[in-house]
Formats: C-alpha cells, sequence, structure tokens
C-alpha cells in the first residue's frame, strides 16, 4: 500500500512521460548496440517493446479510473505540480478532471491499436523511426490534455504537431507536402493566439496578484493559492483573451472555415496517423476551450454564444454537402470529423450542463467510431491499393466481419440508439432546446444531411453486386484486425446502452466548470440579486446556466449509485 501511495503522487507524470521515455531508450539502446558492434534488435523486438509501453500507459489510465478518480469531487484530481519558472509564472503541473479523463483513456486505449494495425504498412527499415513518432506524439497530446498550467498547455500544443509533420513527410502518401504545409500555416497561427492571450494574462495576473502565474491550480508547493481563476478580467479584456483563444483553437477543433488542412491531412495520412487527428488531435483544443477559454472569458463566452451556434451548424451542414460529392473515403471521412466538430461547438456554446457533457460525449464517442473506420479503410487500402468509393461494392459478400464493423462505426455516427454517438448527440439537442430552441430545428435538418452521406457510403462499398472482378476474392479481416476492430466497437456499444459511467464522471466537471465561469462573470457580479423598483430582475445568463448547474446536481447524484 506504502509503494502504490508513493506512486500515486506521481501517476499522472509517468502515464505522460512513460511513452516518450520508451522512445528515448530505444534510440539509447540503438546507440549503444553500434557502439559495441553488436547486431541490431529485429523489428518485432522494437514492436513488441513499443506496445508494451502503450498497453503499461493504458493499465496506469484505467488504474487512475478505476483506484483513483473520486466521481464525488468537484474540481481537478490527482494534482501534480514542479516548480518551473516564478518570474514566467510557469509550473509543470497536472490535473484530471472527468472530462480530461476520459479523453486520456481513449487516447492511451487507441494508441497501441494504432501499433497493432500498422504492421503491414511498415518496411523493414522503417518500424523504430515510426514508432518512435508515435510514442512522441502520444506523449505530447497526453500532456496537452492533463495540463493546468497555461505555459505547459502550449508547449504541449506545441510539441504536438511536430511528430505529425515527420510522419507526414515520411510516410504521408500522395498530397503530403501540401498537407504538412497547411498544418504548418493553421498550427501557427493558433500557436500565436495562445501564446497572445498567455502574454496579457501573464501581465494581467502580475499586475493584480503581485506575482506572475499561469496556473489554474495553486501549485503544491507554493506560498501563493492565487491563481489565473482568480484574476478579474473587465468584458473588453474578456473579448480580447476569449477571441485569441477561439481564433487558436478553431485551427484544431476544427471550425469552418479553419478547416482547410483537415481533409488534406487524412487524405495523405497512413491510417495510424488519421487515428490521432481524429481523436487526441481535436480533443487537446477541446480541453483548450472548456479548461482555458470558458472560465477565464465566461461573459465573452455568453455574449458569443449564438453566434458560436450558428456557425456550429453551419459547419454540419457544409461539411455534410461537401461530403456527399467526395469520391475518396479518405476525405470523406475528414469531412465528417469537420461537420461533427461543428455540432460539438454547438453543444458547447449553449453553455449548460445538458449541452457541454454532450460534447464531451460526442467528441468521445465520434472519436472511437472515426478511429474504427479510418482503420478499416486503411485495411481495405492495403487489399485493394485504393480508397476510392467507385473501386468498391458489394463488399459484405466477400467480407462480411468488415461490413458488420463498418456498419457500427457508421451508425453510431448518425446516432443510432443503443450506440454511443445517440447518448452525446442527445445530450446536446436537449441542451440547445434550453438555450437555443430555434437553432435546434437547423441542427435536426444537418444532422440528416450528415445521416444521408454515411449511408450513402455504406450502401456504396458493401451492398449492392460486386461489379469490379478484383473485389471477388478479397479476403476479410483477418484474427488481429478483427480484435483491433473489436476492442473499438465495444466501448462505443457499452456507452450507447448504459452511460452512467462516463456521465457520472463528466457531468461534475461541467458543473465545476460553469461555477467557475459564474463565480468569474462581470456581468453577473453588477446585476442587482433582487431589482429595485423600474430594475430587472432577470439574471445575466451566465447566472441562468449556473442555477441550471446547481439544480442539476441532485441530478449527477441520481445517476448510479455505484462508479
Amino acid at each position: 500500500m506504502d509503494l502504490l501511495d508513493s506512486l500515486e503522487g506521481f501517476l499522472l507524470t509517468a502515464i505522460v512521460a512513460l511513452p516518450a521515455a520508451t522512445a528515448a531508450a530505444m534510440v539509447v539502446l540503438t546507440l549503444a548496440l553500434q557502439i559495441v558492434g553488436a547486431p541490431r534488435l529485429p523489428n518485432s523486438a522494437w514492436r513488441g517493446l513499443s506496445v508494451a509501453s502503450t498497453v503499461l500507459v493504458f493499465a496506469a489510465s484505467v488504474y487512475l479510473v478505476i483506484e483513483v478518480f473520486d466521481v464525488e469531487q468537484l474540481g481537478l484530481q490527482v494534482v501534480e505540480s514542479i516548480s518551473w519558472s516564478p518570474a514566467l509564472g510557469a509550473t509543470l503541473s497536472f490535473g484530471i478532471d472527468g472530462i480530461s479523463l476520459c479523453f486520456l483513456l481513449s487516447t492511451t486505449a487507441l494508441v497501441p491499436l494504432a501499433l497493432l494495425s500498422a504492421r503491414e504498412e511498415e518496411a523493414a527499415d522503417d518500424v523504430m523511426a515510426r514508432i518512435l513518432v508515435t510514442l512522441t506524439l502520444e506523449s505530447a497530446l497526453l500532456g496537452s490534455l492533463v495540463a493546468t498550467n497555461l505555459l505547459v498547455f502550449i508547449f504541449f500544443w506545441a510539441a504536438t504537431f511536430v511528430p505529425i509533420l515527420l510522419w507526414l513527410g515520411r510516410w504521408g502518401g500522395v498530397g503530403s507536402a501540401r498537407a504538412a504545409s497547411r498544418i504548418w500555416a493553421t498550427e501557427s497561427i493558433g500557436l500565436a493566439g495562445l501564446l497572445f492571450a498567455m502574454f496579457i494574462l501573464h501581465e494581467m495576473s502580475f499586475s493584480q496578484l503581485g506575482a506572475p502565474t499561469l496556473d489554474l491550480i495553486s501549485p503544491i508547493s507554493g506560498n501563493d493559492p492565487r491563481t489565473l481563476l482568480d484574476v478579474r478580467l473587465e468584458v473588453e479584456e474578456q473579448w480580447t483573451i476569449f477571441f485569441a483563444f477561439a481564433l487558436a483553437l478553431a485551427t484544431r477543433l476544427p471550425i469552418v472555415p479553419m478547416h482547410f488542412w483537415l481533409p488534406a491531412a487524412h487524405a495523405a495520412a497512413p491510417a495510424g496517423l488519421s487515428i490521432f487527428l481524429a481523436t487526441g488531435f481535436i480533443q487537446t483544443a477541446a480541453m483548450g476551450w472548456m479548461r482555458f477559454a470558458l472560465p477565464l472569458a465566461p461573459d465573452a463566452a455568453e455574449a458569443a454564444g449564438p453566434a458560436l451556434s450558428v456557425l456550429g451548424i453551419f459547419a454540419l451542414g457544409y461539411a455534410s454537402l461537401i461530403a456527399l460529392v467526395q469520391k475518396e473515403l479518405n476525405r470523406l471521412l475528414a469531412y465528417s470529423s469537420v461537420g461533427y466538430a461543428g455540432f460539438s461547438l454547438f453543444g458547447m456554446s449553449t453553455l449548460n450542463v445538458q449541452g457541454l457533457t454532450g460534447s464531451v460525449l460526442q467528441l468521445l464517442t465520434h472519436g472511437l467510431a472515426t478511429a474504427g473506420l479510418f482503420l478499416l479503410t486503411g485495411f481495405l487500402a492495403q487489399r485493394r491499393g485504393t480508397t476510392e468509393v467507385a473501386a468498391f461494392g458489394g463488399l459484405a459478400k466477400p467480407m462480411p466481419v468488415c461490413a458488420f464493423f463498418f456498419g457500427v462505426m457508421v451508425l453510431s455516427l448518425m446516432g443510432l440508439p443503443v450506440l454511443g454517438g445517440f447518448v452525446g448527440d442527445l445530450f446536446v439537442l436537449l441542451g440547445s432546446l434550453e438555450t437555443r430552441r430555434t437553432l435546434s430545428v437547423f441542427a435536426l435538418l444537418a444532422m440528416v444531411v450528415a445521416a444521408s452521406y454515411l449511408l450513402w457510403v455504406q450502401r456504396r462499398l458493401f451492398l449492392g453486386p460486386v461489379d469490379e472482378p478484383a473485389n471477388r476474392g478479397l479476403i476479410d479481416l483477418d484474427r488481429l484486425e478483427r480484435g483491433i476492430l473489436l476492442a473499438i466497437t465495444l466501448p462505443i456499444i457499452a456507452i450507447g446502452v448504459y452511460p452512467n459511467p462516463v456521465l457520472r464522471r463528466v457531468e461534475p466537471a461541467v458543473l465545476e466548470l460553469l461555477y467557475q465561469m459564474e463565480r468569474r462573470s462581470v456581468v453577473s457580479e453588477e446585476s442587482p440579486e433582487r431589482g429595485a423598483p423600474g430594475e430587472s430582475e432577470v439574471p445575466s445568463g451566465v447566472a441562468r446556466r449556473s442555477r441550471g448547474a446547481a439544480g442539476a446536481t441532485l441530478a449527477v447524484a441520481r445517476i448510479g449509485e455505484g462508479r
């Protein structure tokens, strides 16, 4: 027990650092073998070591969920901090809530599956290089998801796109150079926006608190308990901060019109990289939105809510219409990610418990389903040598197992009941009915368009006659491929059938977010608690959200007795 207690003290740090440490150890071992003149280890040894490392990270995440994380505690948990640079207000601090916990678990679960799925794509001399890039990218993504210091978040944010550029440049297909240049352009814009917001918050914390801070939680070893959440921002200042965050995060979420990099990236990327782009890469933007942008600029977020809702619905409808005319499967799935990112933004813009919870669930389940579809597309490309939609047809006859898994992923994206996508869509729509009732109708229409192209691609690939002779002899998924797809399908079904374990962890984090928004709202402080004669007694929008959140605590408590 003493050993476990001591390990829990730096569990998050170990989870973040272990993949990168494994990559560094592999490099050192390779150099040592070359120096002594020993033969290099076989590719199977490198692959086994990397898979074992990522499985260990996933096991530590599961232990974190089951044994360490307290579902009844509000706020950030498992807080770990190391003083870095007091002059910059930087502390290497990590912490999790229910939102980051879900994204952390899904990312750590998908990485070993991505490594296993790439066994046929790797040339003999490329195995170690791809493993190093994969492990480095995993550490960068995990660091972004659990960072509670703005500078640390920006550091890991920037560290994520370097391995992606390397991955595209070395193993990308046709158009990889164009995709890499687009990622570089959009990520530069996003990084500039984050740095701009950080410099403003650094100066304001120094002027108001007497010492600079970029932490959301008090450092464990610090003398001053005040954090960024204690810095008062007037409405004009909030608008500046919020615009910088919104511009930066929109480049990665991705939101129209900053989405142009994603279709090009998915079209050129191998299946393993597409998994990262569709899950952890996008989820880091959502974490930045809910961990930094909303609580630091609540009044600006409230005022911008209607415009963001319209933008989210427009993104869903636009991406769905563009997907209808795509001839290449990876591009079609990329526009699916763009559309559902817009739908997630629509849920987050409602600023209530149901909408924000639905956005988290939607990002989680959509990421799993899209990861499964990209893997299936990669398996088809290995067998057929192309991802053109017109090259397929009637695959349900030679590949019934592949057709089954593809159908499950598509139906989850469509929001079929008993599948995970239904829960997220339902919560987003329930939240929009409270604050965006009229826009909910347009959201439903956009979802119908999205369902139409998903059904079309399912029918075009797997139903009908087998017109192409090359498709008649295709071999169905092997045991390893079936195991990988089954590992993704099970949580999608589990969330759809019994979402309570996820809801019990996400909703308290959403309640804490809404509480911090209300506490920091300048408009709410200036509005009278009881209106004097002639004054309005209607509370501000943020105050209404907070009261709704407080009323929802009883519902959270009733979700389930067990974890």
